[in-house]
């Protein structure tokens, strides 16, 4: 620690390249579920798709937005290599199984009621959801459903898919 210069470090950060660098690495965090040793959430058998995972709760509003969307992208990926997963955080199964059937959802649905999964992946808004590569590392995060952003998380979407 004593080769630190600190100060040139708060010249780094308030000129914003140490965020960068930040950025930066944090695109290289694998995410948790996609060990094949997590029986909670297996994204294992994903491998080599790209992964649209979804936390909600069926009490949460923006989630009640987002379900179209990640259905139109379910079809509109459907034979290019993207798979849609959502995590369920209701403590009740009956309430999400509700919500589900309310809103004609036929994704695949990991329920979650003790959080365990969300906490592994660090969940603090509702809905939360991270955009994951082919080798199942977390390259974007979209805390919240904006539907005026639908076209940024198309685009990153796209970006993925494209990748090799």
């Amino acid at each position: 620690m004593s080769d630190m210069n600190f100060p040139r470090m708060r010249t780094w950060v308030l000129k914003g390249i140490l965020p960068l660098f930040a950025a930066a690495v944090l695109l290289a965090v694998q995410a948790p579920g996609a060990r094949a040793d997590d029986p909670a959430l297996d994204l294992s058998k994903y491998r080599g798709k790209v992964v649209y995972l979804d936390f909600w709760a069926s009490w949460c509003g923006p989630c009640k937005l987002s379900f179209p969307f990640m259905k139109s992208l379910s079809y509109r990926y459907l034979d290019r290599d993207l798979a849609v997963v959502t995590v369920n955080l209701d403590h009740s199964k009956g309430a999400a199984e509700r919500f589900l059937k309310k809103m004609g959802a036929t994704l695949p649905v990991v329920f979650d009621s003790k959080g365990k999964i969300a906490r592994a992946y660090k969940v603090a808004d509702m809905p939360t959801s991270f955009l994951i590569d082919r080798n199942g590392k977390i390259r974007f995060t979209h805390k919240g459903f904006h539907t005026d952003q639908e076209e940024d998380y198309l685009a990153q979407v796209d970006q993925l898919v494209r990748e090799q």
